[in-house]
């Protein structure tokens, strides 16, 4: 029998660097479609952000199918971070995360440089390794880690007192002989989100996202629709 594990989907670490930090904890619900694969998929999560800055999020992720027919729990994940102000503008934030599902475990560390330019504009950059902790045929027939390097770029703006915007760009690069659904050792992610701030308890937000090309050259769109409950 599974166990079903209550999650967090936490705001991305460079949104930190846009207000006065505090303490938040949150329930989060979350529902995905990825165009040309026509999946379905469905996110539910906790997360707490203390007073400082940093973070612990729970996730669990389950597959809809195609049609709605299913719900198959597919991965779950824990993430944790906490941010080293260097100054006023300027922070460095490490942490990592793991998502364990049937075939094993992937563990990602990673550390992000963030910068404020005002209390609405900022950008973070990120550096993360994705290491699989068990190994997978690639394209050689061999058997071997499907590792992978991450860079992350964030901006972030605060259109008013209850609207957050942000941009993130996502390349990845595979580490051994694995191609990604395009046919290729590299792609591209790039991803908008928009959140908003209906009162104390209430943060609806929705995302859109390119996941490059598959291997038909057909194009991998995201849709991402959710609502947070803060519970102060």
């Amino acid at each position: 029998m599974k166990k079903i594990t209550f999650l967090a989907m936490g705001l991305p670490l460079a949104c930190c660097t846009l207000n006065a930090m505090a303490s938040a904890t949150w329930i989060d619900n979350r529902y995905a479609h990825t165009t040309a694969s026509e999946k379905n998929q469905y996110k539910i999560g906790a997360g707490h952000i203390f007073d400082n800055g940093a973070g612990v999020l729970v996730s669990s992720m389950y597959d809809l199918g195609q049609d709605f027919g299913q719900l198959r729990s597919t991965f779950q994940e824990y993430e944790g971070w906490y941010p080293l102000p260097l100054n006023d503008k300027w922070s460095i934030t490490p942490g990592g995360l793991t998502d364990i599902d049937s075939s094993g475990t992937k563990l990602a560390p990673y550390i992000s440089l963030d910068y404020k330019f005002s209390k609405v504009v900022s950008v973070s950059t990120r550096y993360r390794y994705n290491h699989m902790t068990h190994q997978e045929r690639d394209y050689n027939n061999e058997m071997d880690f499907n590792d992978s390097h991450q860079i992350d770029l964030f901006l972030n703006y605060q259109a008013t007192d209850k609207l957050w915007l942000q941009f993130n760009p996502e390349f990845f690069i595979n580490t051994g002989d694995y191609y990604a659904s395009n046919g290729k050792k590299t792609h591209w992610e790039p991803s908008i989100v928009a959140r908003y701030r209906v009162n104390q308890h209430w943060m609806p937000y929705a995302e859109v996202a390119w996941l490059d090309q598959d291997q038909n050259n057909d194009n991998q769109v995201r849709f991402r629709l959710g609502i947070r409950y803060y519970l102060f």
